[in-house]
């Protein structure tokens, strides 16, 4: 690959990659310090990468060096875990209704009790829209290995969700607690 396309791949690419690290550390300065050490890995090994796979290069090589800053702070008992799942982008077509935004919550509770690595699987398959093909060159992986791996993110997702549908908090902070008792005392009748 030509170096005088760096600019022109750092411009189009920059935001992407930097949403994708915020999602991973959860902490703006981190992202913007590993974003920027992606971008120095890339521009030294720019002659190596084909023009085909400089995206999957970009977001594997931002996804190691994010893996590797969370494992040095796992050492210091500083994790920083996967549960504020504010930035994920909700529905981008449509503006979504009151009961979308419900789900969208439900489903971004749940996502955030996942193990990071289901979250970051489940991020990049619904919310970026990357293939298996994507994901597996992102993640270094095999293409099989990231179907399996999805198949338990999502088994595990709905396990979560299921959990919570029967948790009475959870009807409570919805506004179906009511509305239950009101069911059961039909039931009774």
């Amino acid at each position: 690959m030509d170096r005088n396309r760096f600019e022109v791949i750092l411009r189009a690419e920059n935001k992407k990659i930097f949403n994708y690290l915020l999602k991973i550390l959860r902490h703006r300065e981190d992202a913007e310090d590993i974003l920027q050490e992606t971008f120095v890995a890339f521009y030294k090994k720019m002659a190596v990468v084909s023009d085909e796979y400089y995206i999957s290069y970009l977001f594997r090589t931002a996804h190691n060096k994010a893996l590797n800053l969370i494992k040095v702070r796992q050492k210091k008992d500083n994790f920083i875990n996967y549960s504020n799942m504010e930035h994920l982008p909700d529905s981008a077509n449509s503006q979504p209704t009151e009961e979308d935004n419900s789900k969208n919550e439900i489903i971004k509770r749940a996502i955030s009790r996942l193990q990071p690595k289901y979250a970051l699987l489940l991020e990049m398959q619904f919310y970026r829209k990357m293939s298996y093909k994507e994901i597996a060159l992102a993640l270094d992986t095999t293409a099989s290995a990231v179907d399996s791996r999805l198949v338990r993110a999502k088994k595990k997702l709905k396990k979560i969700i299921s959990q919570d549908m029967n948790d009475p908090a959870v009807l409570e902070n919805r506004g179906e607690k009511n509305e239950r008792e009101r069911m059961q005392i039909f039931e009774k009748a």
